[in-house]
């Protein structure tokens, strides 16, 4: 896992030092993006899920490797909350994450495309009320599918579904979200 994991970091470093104007490697749409995320997550035994509401913040651009398909990546603080009823009582807290999108993006044109994709997400924090969460995962990836488009030249809208199979921690497990991001683009 962990030659994976300097593997994806040594392709995105060198990606990110790609001049705008190489002949093979080119960026586009890079923003900043703040937005808000519904998410769920399966319930322990005896619980009834609800959703919970969270923030993503951060930054991203596309590396273009052709006019209409490209590398969708950046850095985001990620919070996935949780909310549960077990007999009237409520659980309730939220696992938050820095998250390093690899997204594959088919561009519609120079402002709009779709994409799919994994991100790698480093555990920051959690917390729950009224007990602890145990077993929680330090390292999760989840697989994205969005849109994004821009409105004018510097704001845009992103927009997602986020799945996570398995596990995050002991009794929570496939989490899922649906969110919207406001982006300023800096092209």
């Amino acid at each position: 896992m962990n030659k994976l994991i300097i593997l994806f970091f040594t392709i995105l470093s060198s990606a990110a030092f790609a001049q705008k104007d190489s002949p093979n490697i080119s960026y586009s749409m890079p923003s900043v993006e703040a937005g808000i995320r519904w998410s769920s997550a399966d319930a322990p035994a005896g619980s009834s899920a609800k959703q919970a509401l969270g923030i993503q913040l951060g930054a991203s651009t596309v590396f273009n490797f052709a006019p209409s398909f490209g590398l969708k990546t950046g850095l985001f603080y990620v919070e996935r909350p949780f909310l549960f009823d077990t007999s009237g009582a409520e659980s309730k807290g939220k696992i938050t994450y820095f998250d390093i999108p690899a997204f594959f993006m088919f561009k519609f044109e120079e402002y709009a495309g779709v994409y799919f994709g994994p991100s790698l997400s480093f555990k920051l924090g959690d917390e729950s009320t009224p007990k602890a969460l145990s077993g929680i995962k330090g390292t999760v990836i989840p697989l994205t599918l969005g849109a994004q488009f821009k409105f004018t030249s510097t704001f845009g809208l992103n927009v997602f579904f986020e799945t996570l199979s398995g596990d995050s921690a002991t009794g929570l497990s496939n989490n899922r979200a649906v969110g919207a991001s406001l982006m300023i683009a800096f092209d």
